[in-house]
């Protein structure tokens, strides 16, 4: 019995080991697919800036309808869409990349992510400066029949002509590509530009491209920001960095390092005092300086005060450093309720160098480690209070509540606390988000334009998914899933209905899909029809296709056989102009030899110097050499004396004929040696003196 049961009681156990193992995965699963869509949750590590406006430029922010003036310092983001009037000019700032807008322009941002750049432009003309592009980053410009991405640093060039729908595209230095809706991609470089109408890249002769003034004015802010001094203390990746150069000066602090001091001529300043708080999705709420420098300093670093005048530190930032809404501690709640008059209030105080920041909002560990680079997140914990403007009132600014979730001008509301309430205060205690539009609340000024764009939430366009070859089928499910129907009653959590406004967003993404169905179905049926197109036509197209290779064929043969000849004409021209430039020198050279020979001077004449005679003993006969007793012919006025001949002896003689030149001839005599000219001649050749001639 008891070997029959063992059996089945391990069978029983193998199973709920199993079960066990089975749960002990999907619980691991589970916290694994928490933790990354924790990850997922992570508000965007950077934004736009618009640091430059010229003219009108007023923007949309996403989800809402109604163009508005572009706050100064307000952070642009995923959705938000900016439009310029005619003649306006606008300079937007994003990471590293810097882009400029000429009048009736109109760009939204489609996506914005550590690693990822995307932006619509739907018309006008956009000038892009792409300071780096990093490992796996997408610099990308979409326009309704295009889509461009930026393969290297470098500046370039898009326009879009609202009328004839042609996109041009110009590449001043750099590298890009170009891709159309069907997969087609089109490389450029440096100097090139193009025109192509279509979704396909149909290419187009367009006008060619001019230095324009708007290219001169884009040119002059990209080298105004080359030259910026603050590029030499903070990260080009601090956005609204190159403001920082006409409003304050730089200086070092042995403990802080590189330190900012603004040019404030205001009353109990402080920083996060002059301004107002907006809630700005996905990050809450967002503090947005009136000062126009009042950008990096209120979204990076801390701020210090040296000498009883407050600094920026900027701190050892990372090359890419994240955004943040606002670098404080909130104050609200507690105990004793933090109240200003009758009704609560919301206190809050910068963060002082080396302090963690803990935002208020959802947030993975690794954002808030990127969040507090070079910071010991443990010296600091969520709920440490000790901070050092806390201590200190002057520091700590308040408003009402109400002030607060409205978002008005803080330094019109805003009142001390006494070190008690201080204490007393809960710590990262914040409003709940407002109303998306409160009742009573003042609309914002509504800008009418001559010619707006329509105002639309800005997604893909319809029917354009623009991919490289060979990811289209790891694309296209992750933007079907994007662009996913939503019900058609939204609700809340609970039952709740929404607010028209996300009814009427809804309705627009709803619209928005069906455009897209439908663009994508257009899409299809184009296919099949060009397929079917080529089917037909796949036999005439072959014969031509092998036509064209052999006439290519033949003709590169042709060609070759031509350059092989002047190959062989060319250098026998060489042999040929070498072999009579030898010839040539060769002639010059004996030339020179006949003109140096017959121009060298004539026989120098040496005269002996006379001397008494000296009767010696008798001398044996010498043989003279030939070359001695040559004649040498004298000048016609030199006469030279006659010499006698006598006994026969032999010497020279002069003789003159009837009308012919006077001559010399030689004597031969007896034994005599041969004489000298000279005067007083004598046979022997001693009697008197002598010299040759």
């Amino acid at each position: 019995m008891k070997s029959r049961l063992q059996p089945a009681m391990s069978t029983l156990q193998q199973r709920r080991m199993w079960r066990y193992f089975w749960f002990a995965a999907i619980l691991l699963v589970g916290l694994a697919g928490a933790a990354f869509a924790q990850e997922g949750e992570d508000p965007p590590a950077r934004v736009g800036y618009v640091s430059y406006s010229q003219g009108g430029v007023v923007f949309a922010p996403q989800g809402e309808e109604e163009w508005t003036d572009l706050p100064p310092n307000r952070p642009i983001t995923v959705g938000d869409r900016l439009w310029t009037d005619r003649g306006a000019r606008a300079e937007l700032q994003v990471g590293t990349s810097t882009l400029h807008l000429d009048g009736e322009s109109h760009l939204g941002v489609s996506e914005l992510e550590e690693r990822a750049l995307k932006v619509i432009l739907q018309q006008g003309s956009l000038n892009l400066r792409v300071r780096e592009v990093a490992q796996g980053e997408n610099v990308e410009v979409d326009t309704p029949n295009l889509a461009f991405r930026a393969l290297q640093a470098g500046d370039y060039r898009i326009d879009v002509d609202a009328r004839s729908g042609a996109t041009r595209i110009t590449v001043a230095s750099g590298l890009g590509t170009v891709f159309g809706e069907g997969g087609e991609s089109l490389h450029m470089g440096a100097g090139q530009n193009a025109s192509f109408a279509g979704r396909f890249l149909a290419e187009v002769q367009g006008p060619g491209y001019r230095q324009d003034d708007f290219a001169l004015w884009a040119a002059e802010r990209n080298r105004a920001e080359d030259d910026s001094v603050a590029a030499r203390y903070v990260p080009r990746g601090v956005v609204g960095y190159s403001q920082l150069d006409q409003y304050g000066s730089w200086g070092q602090d042995p403990n802080y390092g590189a330190i900012w001091y603004p040019t404030v001529q205001v009353a109990n300043w402080a920083p996060y005092r002059y301004g107002h708080w907006s809630w700005i999705s996905p990050w809450g709420w967002t503090w947005i300086d009136d000062a126009p420098w009042g950008f990096a300093p209120f979204h990076y670093g801390r701020w210090t005060m040296i000498a009883n005048r407050w600094a920026w530190v900027p701190g050892r930032l990372a090359h890419r450093p994240l955004y943040a809404p606002a670098l404080v501690v909130f104050l609200g709640g507690g105990s004793t309720r933090l109240a200003i008059g009758s009704g609560p209030a919301v206190g809050w105080y910068p963060l002082a160098p080396g302090e963690a920041w803990w935002p208020v909002f959802r947030h993975s560990r690794r954002y808030l480690g990127f969040a507090n680079f070079n910071i010991n997140l443990n010296a600091y914990p969520r709920n440490f209070g000790n901070h050092v403007w806390r201590n200190r009132p002057f520091a700590v600014t308040a408003v009402g509540e109400d002030d607060f979730r409205r978002g008005r001008p803080v330094f019109r509301h805003w009142q001390p606390l006494n070190p008690q309430a201080i204490g007393h205060s809960q710590m990262n205690v914040v409003p709940v988000r407002p109303e998306l539009r409160p009742r009573d609340a003042a609309r914002p000024t509504t800008r009418l334009h001559s010619a707006p764009p329509a105002g639309r939430q800005f997604v893909q366009p319809a029917g354009r998914q623009f991919v490289q070859p060979g990811e289209r089928q790891a694309v296209q499910p992750a933007a079907r899933e994007s662009v996913r129907p939503a019900p058609n009653v939204p609700r809340f959590s609970g039952g709740r209905e929404a607010a028209p406004a996300v009814r009427e967003q809804f309705r627009a993404q709803r619209e928005q899909d069906r455009l897209q169905r439908d663009a994508e179905r257009t899409a299809r049926e184009q296919q099949r029809q060009a397929e079917a197109a080529r089917v037909q036509q796949d036999g005439r197209a072959q014969r031509e296709q092998a036509l064209r290779q052999q006439q290519e064929q033949l003709g590169r043969r042709q060609a070759q056989r031509e350059q092989a000849l002047q190959r062989i004409q060319q250098d026998q021209a060489a042999r040929v102009q070498q072999e009579r430039t030898q010839r040539d020198a060769w002639r010059q050279q004996r030339e020179q030899q006949q003109r140096e020979a017959n121009a060298a001077p004539p026989a120098r004449q040496f005269t002996q110097p006379v001397r008494p005679f000296v009767q010696s003993a008798p001398q044996q006969n010498v043989p003279v050499p030939q070359q001695q007793v040559r004649p040498v012919q004298q000048p016609q006025h030199v006469v030279p004396a006659q010499r006698g001949n006598d006994g026969g002896g032999r010497g020279w003689q002069r003789q003159q004929g009837g009308g012919e030149q006077p001559r010399w001839q030689r004597q031969q005599g007896g034994n005599e040696q041969p004489g000298w000219q000279g005067q007083g001649g004598g046979g022997q050749g001693g009697g008197g003196r002598g010299h040759w001639r």
